[in-house]
């Protein structure tokens, strides 16, 4: 249930925090108060796409922040699966900042907008008025059905779905084989050319390293030399022919051997020395013999920058390194074999693709078989809740429409079609080409309430779910509105004197100038409020007559409750 929402910094809302309860919790005001603000900023924490025009003018930044409690299983398991610790306490907040960065957070922790959805959509469902299309979308109509037709049938739409993409991977293969002869003959010669060339310069990981090296020797050679003959000359000779380096350590060490009984630091010393010899005398041997093979062989410094010439020229064609050189070549190894087998490997696509025809009817058959049973239980949930929202003569029929397998999409070989007529007599037709308004605002709670009791989702919000509906039918849509609050938390803008008569908890959303700044505040009303804002909704402007029709809608309301 969603306990609380604060929102700041959105367009005329400053700061407002509205503490909600469970029950019908309806939201009124007067035209461009800003009750469309509440609802943007519920969307926000859906995760639906960010507007920076929503950012109030003097603000560099927007907030939204909700607070939702749950007990239910089914979101532990989500909470932990997305990182989160299994808690029933769930804070989620969304913060926009104008040069365009996005903040999300779930108790704490970062969240991408994806997550935000996958842990929202089972938490809350928010209807607003643009969704009354939606549900004239054939795809749409179809998912509803898969809704009503349960889990198992879900897991059959999943395996259709997988063979789907695999039966086109297969088609689109062949077609890539049988399409063009000439192409297929053109890539063999292009394989066996680019095989054969790579294959014959053979390189090696870790030769491009050494190729290198050897170039930077071969272009600072003569300094290497003169190096190594100064190097040679101070270790054997010293400055000045006073003794190399190895005669100058054992002077030293017959010096300090004199003494080195006396002090175990000064036979340490000793030792060192000793080790050291040993170390230079080897380094010494190693520059004389640097020294002495020094030489530069023409042929193999050109043999060395025809090497690298050639590597680069490979990089440039077939990968940026000799580890993605050979990589490319092993693919197109295989695909020279491929195509080179394409005979037999056509038939054995085709075999493939038959065998997987043949998985994919099947299950495109239990797929429909189970969605008709679906649509005969949608059929009269929805005709029975509409009957409960003064349509009792009501005709609703899902048509099915059976399609090839080149002819469907991963869905399966089902279209649907919701066929609607509201008078008795009258033949059904297509949903999208007779329902009115108020017919649909009607048939819309009903959807909604049917899928919502089959995703078990706590939190229902409509966005003026009322639009085009006046009268009895109004007070109609207000009791099927109160009595789906009796099982879970419903959240309702309208403009109807009929809905708000109806509500556990009743919100007003009006602006004040405060400060010469225009806000958007909101209030929860008391008794007295709230009969003064029924009255108001009821005639335009408060009068005698107004507050006693209120106060009689009002208790008649509180009778219906107290029937239920």
């Amino acid at each position: 249930m969603l306990q609380s929402i604060t929102i700041k910094n959105i367009a005329l809302i400053s700061d407002i925090t509205i503490s909600l309860a469970g029950g019908l919790n309806v939201i009124t005001g007067e035209t461009g108060a800003g009750k469309s603000l509440v609802i943007d900023s519920i969307s926000l924490l859906l995760g639906d796409k960010a507007d920076k025009t929503l950012i109030s003018y003097d603000k560099d930044y927007a907030y939204v922040e909700a607070v939702f409690t749950t007990k239910s299983a089914a979101i532990q398991t989500l909470m932990s699966e997305l990182g989160l610790e299994k808690e029933e306490t769930i804070v989620i907040s969304r913060k926009l900042f104008k040069e365009g960065k996005n903040e999300c957070k779930v108790n704490g922790k970062n969240f991408s907008l994806s997550m935000l959805k996958r842990l929202t959509a089972p938490l809350m469902d928010l209807h607003g008025q643009f969704e009354h299309q939606s549900i004239l979308n054939e795809q749409n109509q179809l998912l509803i059905v898969d809704g009503i037709a349960g889990k198992e049938h879900a897991v059959t739409k999943e395996k259709f779905a997988s063979q789907f993409e695999e039966y086109k991977a297969l088609k689109s293969e062949l077609n890539s084989f049988t399409a063009d002869d000439n192409e297929r003959n053109r890539l063999i010669d292009l394989y066996d050319y680019q095989i054969e060339e790579i294959e014959e310069a053979n390189f090696q990981v870790g030769e491009e390293e050494s190729l290198k090296e050897y170039r930077q020797k071969v272009l600072h050679i003569e300094k290497i030399a003169d190096s190594l003959n100064n190097a040679s000359e101070l270790a054997n000779f010293g400055f000045s022919g006073t003794g190399g380096l190895v005669e100058t350590i054992t002077r030293l060490m017959s010096t300090i051997s004199q003494v080195k009984q006396y002090s175990k630091e000064i036979e340490e010393l000793y030792n060192r020395l000793d080790s050291a010899k040993i170390d230079i005398a080897d380094i010494v041997d190693s520059i004389d013999e640097q020294k002495d093979n020094l030489e530069f062989n023409e042929q193999e410094a050109k043999q060395n920058e025809e090497r690298l010439d050639l590597l680069n020229s490979f990089k440039k064609k077939y990968g940026a390194s000799i580890e993605e050189i050979n990589a490319y070549l092993e693919k197109i190894k295989a695909e020279n074999t491929r195509l080179k087998n394409s005979t037999e490997y056509i038939s054995e696509l085709k075999s493939k693709i038959e065998k997987i025809k043949t998985e994919l009817y099947s299950l495109g058959g239990e797929l429909s078989k189970t969605r008709k049973q679906a649509a005969g239980v949608l059929e009269q949930k929805i005709t029975k809740e509409l009957s409960e929202l003064a349509m009792k003569n009501t005709t609703f029929k899902i048509e099915f429409d059976n399609v090839d397998l080149d002819q469907c999409d991963s869905t399966g070989l089902d279209r649907v079609e919701y066929l609607f007529s509201a008078n008795k007599g009258q033949p059904a037709k297509p949903l999208s080409k007779i329902i009115s308004g108020g017919e649909m605002s009607r048939f819309m709670l009903a959807v909604k309430n049917i899928t919502a009791d089959i995703e078990n989702i706590d939190t229902m919000i409509f966005d003026e779910i009322d639009t085009g509906v006046s009268g009895v039918v109004a007070e109609e849509l207000a009791k099927k509105l109160l009595k789906i609050a009796k099982t879970r938390q419903v959240i309702c803008v309208s403009h109807l004197s009929q809905v708000a008569s109806y509500a556990t908890a009743h919100y007003y959303i009006n602006k004040v100038v405060e400060n010469d700044k225009t806000q958007t505040k909101v209030k929860l009303l008391s008794e007295e409020e709230r009969l003064k804002e029924i009255a108001r909704l009821i005639g335009g402007t408060i009068s005698q007559h107004s507050l006693e029709h209120a106060r009689f809608m009002i208790g008649s309301a509180k009778s219906f409750l107290e029937s239920l």
